[in-house]
């Protein structure tokens, strides 16, 4: 297996400056490079912030509070309903001809066992008063 030679082309390297250079490029006076440096500073100014108005921030930290509150609130909802939706389920061993009449019935129903498991048990506790 031969291995096809592709000729690729290359650009010359760039010559790096020489630390000379780079000082005789920083000491000229054309301005170029004084735009990209920031005038000093003490060391006070660089470390404050600006501070808000004290209105400002209280009625940030009331939006925030509230908004923290209704967060709250929605999650104890979320939790209340998600116990109200939970499933408990039962293991019941049924003998084999109930469990194929149960079978026949929802199939000829077209409905699920457990829908009508469900709704015998319920109609059973309510006929003895629980």
């Amino acid at each position: 297996m031969t291995r096809s030679t592709i000729d690729f082309s290359l650009a010359p390297r760039r010559k790096q400056p020489e630390q000379g250079d780079m000082l005789k490029d920083m000491s000229s006076g054309d301005g170029s490079n004084a735009a990209a440096v920031d005038p000093p500073r003490s060391a006070e100014a660089k470390t404050l912030l600006p501070r808000l108005p004290e209105e400002e921030r209280l009625r940030n930290s009331a939006r925030r509070a509230a908004e923290q509150q209704e967060t709250r609130r929605r999650l104890k909802n979320l939790k209340r309903t998600k116990e109200r939706n939970i499933r408990f389920y039962v293991n019941v061993p049924l003998e084999q001809d109930v469990k194929a009449r149960l079978l026949r019935a929802a199939h000829e129903n077209d409905i699920r066992m457990t829908v009508i498991m469900q709704a015998a048990i319920d109609t059973y506790l309510q006929d003895n008063g629980y």
